[in-house]
């Protein structure tokens, strides 16, 4: 058959697969912003998180990382430690989530909605945000960049807009074992050698605080 007819035939194909992405696009932005309602309740209908919820900041997260936890939570990757409960409660609610195109769809809707501000995690000392440059210089930095603004290639998510209470909490699982340790959980073990390298938990308050410093 010459090539100019396959040419030919292809099109139409091409065409076809074209049309549905394009048209699929704004279906899914409905969807996750539908679905998204649920979540809302926690979180907040802008992201912007609730403390004495337990519910962090995720307004304009990266939709990989969140499709990730969401499938993380929904497993038991993630959120199988009863001694968190707030992790525990995130589970079941990610379980109202039934397909991975549910999950990508609220993701994606949570990394278009604009960043909210934080609470600030209080007074801190310049010799603390220095000491914490320095620790997040020597052991964060190489995953999740000189600014903190993550790498996708290693699958380290932006660092910059969490809140510290979630963001100390988190480090804490970490180095505990009750996050990271779940044999599924490959990129959830490679953050919690990260956060072992760290000396105590004041040198991870500290980088958290520098951290906090980044625009």
């Amino acid at each position: 058959m010459p090539t100019s007819h396959m040419k030919v035939n292809a099109l139409p194909r091409f065409l076809t697969l074209l049309f549905l992405v394009v048209f699929a696009l704004p279906l899914l932005a409905a969807d996750g912003k539908r679905l998204f309602a649920s979540c809302a309740a926690c979180h907040g209908a802008r992201g912007e998180g609730n403390t004495q919820l337990g519910a962090p900041n995720i307004a304009g997260m990266a939709s990989w990382y969140v499709s990730r936890q969401l499938a993380n939570f929904a497993v038991g990757s993630r959120g199988s430690d009863n001694a968190d409960r707030y992790s525990t409660q995130m589970r079941e609610a990610a379980k109202a989530l039934v397909s991975d195109d549910q999950r990508q769809a609220v993701s994606q809707h949570i990394a278009s909605l604009p960043p909210q501000p934080v609470a600030s995690s209080g007074k801190v000392s310049v010799a603390d945000v220095a000491n914490g440059r320095s620790q997040f210089n020597a052991i964060c930095s190489s995953c999740h960049g000189s600014a903190a603004r993550g790498n996708p290639t290693l699958s380290a998510p932006s660092l910059v807009g969490l809140d510290a209470t979630y963001a100390e909490r988190q480090l804490k699982a970490f180095r505990e074992g009750r996050r990271g340790a779940h044999p599924d959980d490959k990129w959830g073990a490679q953050m919690r050698v990260g956060a072992t390298m760290l000396a105590d938990m004041k040198s991870g308050r500290d980088a958290l605080a520098y951290i906090a410093t980044l625009k």
